[in-house]
């Protein structure tokens, strides 16, 4: 399974919002996370399209928030397995 993966000092529980942004009209899906006690997040990606996307990953620690933004590709390849 294809996955988008973070690693974090800590367990965090949010949300992450995934926008494909290579569509006229930009279209975006939330996901909620739970590292747990991993203080991994892994967010799937299987089912994204090829284009340029965003993730978007919001969660809250001792009363602050926190907001972590990245942007990449997915590119299918003739071939690939």
């Amino acid at each position: 399974m294809k996955s988008l993966r973070f690693n974090f000092c800590h367990p965090i529980k949010g949300i992450a919002s995934l926008t494909q942004l290579s569509l006229p009209t930009p279209m975006s899906q939330n996901i909620a996370f739970d590292s747990r006690e991993t203080n991994v997040v892994e967010i799937p990606i299987g089912m994204c399209l090829t284009g340029k996307w965003q993730i978007v990953l919001n969660w809250e620690r001792n009363e602050e928030t926190f907001v972590l933004s990245k942007q990449f590709e997915i590119v299918n390849y003739p071939n690939a397995v």
